[in-house]
């Protein structure tokens, strides 16, 4: 069963603050050992109560302003080597600034909403998603815990 959640309000202010202080690097996907980043680790922990977590050994993460089209968040260099899709045990996005929006609504086949300052939306592996052109300030953090370490990471 494929599930998709929307949560508002999920940290307090300085959490907010840390997490869109996080340098994120070039916008590509980093590999983080559990335990490396308390602050964004409680995506993972608010994960947990939706998506068995059990026996993850890390996750991706990396700050998207872009508009990435249609995808299936998976192991890209299995994908690209072999044809495999490999998805993590869930994807969250979360938006800790969202300002002077136009467009950017996230979607799937089945559903479509709009980003906003302070929202978690955590949702099943295999989704086809995306976002729609914006303009604006949009902050996406996004987050896959994996069992097991991805290629190339």
């Amino acid at each position: 069963m494929q599930k998709l959640v929307i949560l508002d309000g999920v940290f307090d202010p300085a959490e907010v603050d840390l997490i869109t202080a996080f340098d994120y690097g070039d916008g590509r996907e980093k590999w983080y050992e559990l335990g490396s980043n308390p602050v964004h680790e409680k995506i993972l922990d608010i994960c947990r109560t939706h998506f068995d977590l059990s026996g993850i050994v890390g996750y991706e993460m990396w700050r998207n302003s872009s508009n990435p089209g249609r995808h299936i968040d998976k192991d890209e260099v299995l994908f690209e080597k072999e044809g495999r899709v490999v998805t993590p045990q869930c994807s969250a996005v979360y938006y800790p600034r969202i300002a002077n929006m136009n467009g950017g609504e996230f979607y799937t086949d089945d559903v479509r909403y709009f980003p906003k300052t302070n929202r978690l939306v955590v949702f099943s592996p295999g989704i086809e998603h995306g976002v729609s052109a914006y303009t604006g300030q949009r902050m996406a953090v996004s987050l896959n815990p994996w069992r097991v370490r991805p290629h190339g990471r």
